[in-house]
C-alpha cells in the first residue's frame, strides 16, 4: 500500500501530542503552582455580605472609609454593605429569610432582637471564636449581656444610645433660666405656666416610656420576671394620669397623635416648642443637611433626659451577629471583632454613633473635636437610663404596653383598669402562658 509522507507525517506530530499530554495526566501539571489556580466552588477571595440601617451620614462613612481600612488590612475579605430601613417589616424580612437559610453573613440589629432570633435558632453563637475572651473584655459589660441567650453569647454590641432632652435656648432665655430645668416636673409646670409645649412625640414605649418614668412610673421589677405591682402600682396610675392630663390640657405636644408637627425644626425654630427629646441623630443629621440654615448647637441645649423616677431615658443600640448560614464564619468574626476595636469605634463615633467599646467611650468623651460635641449629654444620660430586657418575649410586651397607651390617649379609657389589664397581659407572656 502506498503511503502519503504528508498524512504520515500529520499522524506522527497528532501521536506525540497526544502521548504528551497522557504523561501530563498521569504526573505533573503544567501549571507551575497549581494550588493558586481556584477549582470550581473555590473562591480567592472571602466575601461577606452584611445587612444594616445606618443612616445616610452613618453609610457614607460606613463604606467609604469604614470597609475601605479593614479590607486594606484583611486583603482576602471582601464586604458587600446593603442598606435596610429599620421597621417591624425588616424585622419579619430578616426571620423568614433566616428560617428559609437565605440570610446575610452579618446583620447589624437593634439589641432587643437578638434574644429572640438566638431562641428561633437562627444565629450563630460567638463566644466559642478565637479572641473572644480578648474583645468582649472591651465592651460595655452591661451592652454586651443583652446578647446572651440561654447562657451563649450570640452577639457583640457595635454602639450604645439614649435620648437626650433638647430645649429651645431662645424660650431658656426668655423665661430667664441659664439652665434647663432640673426636673420633667419643673420643665412641665414652666411650660404649663408661660403657654409653651413638651415635645413628647408619640405614645409608642419608645417615646413614651421616658416621660412615664420621669412622672414616677414604672413598669416591672429590676429583673423583668413581672410587671403586676409596678406597671399596675398607685404611683404608675398617677403618672399615667398626669401624662394624660399634660396632653389634654396642651402642655405635652397636642399635635401628638395625628403627628403633624415638625418637632425637629420646631425646637429652633418656634416660639411654643420649650423641648423635645431624641436620639443623637437629630445633630448628626441636621448639622449636615444643606436645609438647616440655623446653628444648632446655638439655638438648642441638649441635657441628658429629666426625671424624677427609676430612669432617665431608654437605652437604645446595635448589635453585630452572625447569622447561622453564614458561608464564612471565621472571615465574619474577623470583621465583626475590627467593628468593636478602640479605633474604629472612634471613628464610627465621627457619624455620631457613641461607642460600645469601653476605651472608645472615655476617650471620645476627653476628644476636643467640636463636631461631636453634642455626644456629650447623651453619654452623660447612659448610666441612668433604662435597659430594655434581653429576653426573646421584648416585642410582644412593647406590643401590649403600645396597645394600652391606645386604650388610655385615644380611646379614653380608665387609667387603672387599662394598667391592670396590661400588667396581667404582660406577666402571662412572661410565664410564657401566651393567649
Amino acid at each position: 500500500m502506498k503511503v502519503n509522507p504528508r498524512r504520515w507525517f500529520q499522524t506522527l506530530v497528532l501521536a506525540t501530542v497526544a502521548a504528551a499530554t497522557l504523561a501530563g495526566c498521569m504526573s505533573d501539571s503544567i501549571i507551575d503552582d497549581p494550588g493558586a489556580v481556584p477549582r470550581l466552588g473555590e473562591e480567592q477571595e472571602k466575601r461577606i455580605v452584611i445587612w444594616h440601617t445606618y443612616s445616610d451620614e452613618e453609610t457614607i462613612l460606613f463604606e467609604q472609609e469604614i470597609i475601605p481600612a479593614f479590607e486594606a488590612e484583611h486583603p482576602g475579605i471582601v464586604i458587600e454593605s446593603v442598606r435596610q430601613t429599620h421597621n417591624q417589616e425588616y424585622r419579619s424580612a430578616l426571620q423568614a429569610r433566616a428560617s428559609a437559610g437565605k440570610t446575610p453573613d452579618i446583620i447589624r440589629m437593634d439589641y432587643t432582637w437578638v434574644p429572640e432570633f438566638a431562641r428561633m435558632g437562627l444565629l450563630e453563637p460567638v463566644d466559642s471564636f478565637a479572641g473572644y475572651e480578648d474583645v468582649s473584655s472591651q465592651l460595655r459589660t452591661r451592652m454586651l449581656e443583652t446578647n446572651r441567650y440561654g447562657g451563649r453569647v450570640y452577639g457583640v454590641p457595635l454602639n450604645i444610645t439614649t435620648k437626650a432632652a433638647i430645649y429651645n435656648a431662645g424660650l431658656l432665655g426668655k423665661l430667664g433660666l441659664a439652665e434647663p430645668p432640673a426636673s420633667f416636673a419643673d420643665a412641665a409646670a414652666v411650660a404649663e405656666q408661660s403657654g409653651y409645649v413638651i415635645g413628647m412625640s408619640g405614645i409608642e414605649l419608645w417615646h413614651s416610656l421616658p416621660y412615664f418614668f420621669a412622672l414616677g412610673g414604672h413598669l416591672a421589677d429590676p429583673g423583668f420576671t413581672r410587671t403586676s405591682g409596678y406597671l399596675d402600682s398607685e404611683e404608675s396610675a398617677a403618672a399615667m394620669e398626669e401624662l394624660r392630663r399634660l396632653f389634654r390640657q396642651g402642655v405635652i405636644n397636642p399635635w401628638m397623635l395625628e403627628g403633624n408637627a415638625d418637632l425637629w425644626k420646631e425646637v429652633y425654630a418656634s416660639n411654643r416648642f420649650l423641648m423635645i427629646d431624641d436620639g443623637p441623630w437629630y445633630y448628626s443629621i441636621l448639622l449636615n443637611s444643606a436645609g438647616v440654615d440655623a446653628d444648632l448647637l446655638q439655638r438648642t441645649v441638649p441635657v441628658p433626659f429629666p426625671s424624677d423616677g427609676d430612669y432617665g431615658s431608654l437605652i437604645g443600640g446595635e448589635s453585630l451577629v452572625m447569622t447561622k448560614g453564614a458561608r464564612n464564619k471565621q472571615e465574619a468574626w474577623t470583621f465583626m471583632s475590627w467593628m468593636t476595636s478602640e479605633a474604629t469605634q472612634l471613628k464610627l463615633m465621627e457619624a455620631g454613633l457613641i461607642p460600645a467599646n469601653t476605651n472608645a467611650f472615655e476617650a471620645g468623651r476627653r476628644s476636643d473635636n467640636a463636631a461631636i460635641r453634642y455626644l456629650e449629654p447623651y453619654m452623660a444620660g447612659i448610666p441612668d437610663a433604662f435597659y430594655r430586657p434581653s429576653i426573646p418575649e421584648w416585642n410582644e410586651i412593647e406590643q401590649l404596653y403600645d396597645a394600652a397607651m391606645e386604650d388610655i390617649f385615644i380611646s379614653g379609657r380608665d387609667v387603672r383598669e387599662t394598667l391592670q389589664e396590661a400588667a396581667g397581659e404582660m406577666d402571662g407572656v412572661l410565664r410564657g402562658n401566651k393567649k
